[in-house]
């Protein structure tokens, strides 16, 4: 037996067919993400694999079927009550969005993060009882893949989340920029300069995507705001050695959520001051007469 699907009432005789599919793959894709956001806050190990059930003429309507399998496989799981927490999970998530048409303020992610605390307890996968919500991270990502499977169809097509029995109409209006991510999941943005040696570890020679460094024990991508190097380098005039460094003015941004945990560091490289060769390996005597 299906334990969710979605359903598409498209308009007909309409171009652009395949926006139907892209919506279904993008559900899919949400699916899947929510079901492995929710179960990891079970006290449980389970790798859930989502499977076809069936398909229906008429609309286009997708069922479909949790299959879970615990890490251990001593481990007893109620897996009809789990398969029931993540169909309601889902449907937490969309009747949030049906509500509203976009979101304001942080105080409406907590407001859904209590309600999808309520399901837990029903899985009896805690003998303590006690459940901690997805964080605002995980569910503004999920809430995104859904708003982009959604946008793929068009006006005049409908949108429906079936469970059990149930029809749920879906809120095509709902919408939430990239701004409003960024001040829904960041309290604090700390932007500073540094002086920095960093090593080489991938350079753009095509000048369409950041460079790897490494600095200390830390990988590092960071883009190249330095254009007069830049081109320098890509002219051939600046040669980067294997296992070389960069001294380098870099500029951080740093993200921290309402928790004071650093979420994201980008790095910009605004000066290139200078290329550092490599050392020579261990042991290697330099020589004014290598010859000899």
């Amino acid at each position: 037996m299906a334990d969710f699907g979605y359903k598409i009432d498209f308009a007909r005789d309409t171009e652009d067919p395949e926006r139907v599919f892209r919506a279904m793959l993008g559900l899919i894709e949400f699916s899947k993400v929510t079901d492995n956001t929710l179960i990891k806050y079970l006290d449980v190990e389970i790798e859930s694999t989502l499977v076809l059930e069936n398909i229906e003429q008429g609309s286009f309507i997708v069922w479909f079927k949790n299959i879970l399998n615990p890490v251990d496989p001593n481990q007893k799981i109620n897996v009809k009550s789990i398969c029931s927490y993540l169909g309601r999970g889902k449907l937490d998530i969309i009747k949030f969005m049906n509500d509203r048409n976009t979101i304001n303020n942080r105080s409406e992610i907590l407001e859904l993060q209590e309600i999808l605390k309520e399901s837990p307890p029903e899985t009896e996968s805690n003998p303590l009882g006690i459940y901690t919500a997805p964080s605002d991270k995980e569910l503004l990502s999920n809430i995104d893949k859904f708003c982009k499977a959604s946008s793929e169809l068009k006006k005049s097509d409908q949108l429906f989340y079936l469970i059990k029995k149930s029809t749920f109409p879906v809120n095509r209006h709902f919408y939430l920029s990239e701004e409003s991510k960024e001040k829904l999941l960041f309290k604090e943005v700390i932007e500073n300069e540094l002086t920095m040696i960093l090593k080489v570890k991938k350079p753009d020679y095509l000048g369409e995507s950041k460079w790897e460094f490494k600095h200390e024990k830390r990988r590092i991508e960071a883009k190249i705001a330095d254009l007069e190097w830049l081109q320098s380098f890509r002219n051939g005039d600046v040669f980067i050695f294997p296992r070389a460094s960069i001294k380098a003015i870099v500029k951080i941004v740093s993200k921290y959520d309402h928790g004071g945990k650093l979420i994201s560091s980008q790095y910009t490289i605004k000066k290139v001051i200078e290329v550092i060769p490599p050392s020579p390996p261990p042991g290697t005597q330099l020589s004014l007469f290598p010859d000899e």
